[in-house]
């Protein structure tokens, strides 16, 4: 699997789940489900920590190093409220609060 501009869904909400627990941070659109110009600049930055060629395209070299399992993230996680969108992060589960509105005036 690889995750690249364009790409929607649960997949890249964990990618940018990710990301944010690495440190990176995705100050304008935040974990939205959108890989956007954004997310893009986090994913060259983290192949960039990680000593990855730096394309911008979330391959298999980098899920693995953000201990993402691609099997497990076939399903959108489910949402705990219109405010609240639960994240599934390999068997952790993060609670993210306040990113509703700006997601959901997005989708």
């Amino acid at each position: 699997m690889t995750l690249s501009i364009g790409d929607k869904g649960p997949q890249v909400m964990h990618l940018q789940s990710a990301l944010k627990a690495l440190g990176i941070g995705l100050p304008k659109y935040g974990v939205d489900g959108i890989f956007g110009p954004e997310t893009q600049a986090a994913v060259k930055q983290a192949q960039q920590q990680f000593g990855l060629p730096t394309n911008g395209i979330a391959g298999q070299g980098l899920l693995q190093k953000l201990g993402i399992n691609p099997k497990i993230i076939t399903q959108r996680p489910p949402q705990a409220s219109v405010n609240h969108k639960v994240l599934l992060f390999g068997s952790l589960t993060i609670i993210a609060i306040g990113i509703a509105i700006k997601t959901i005036r997005r989708q």
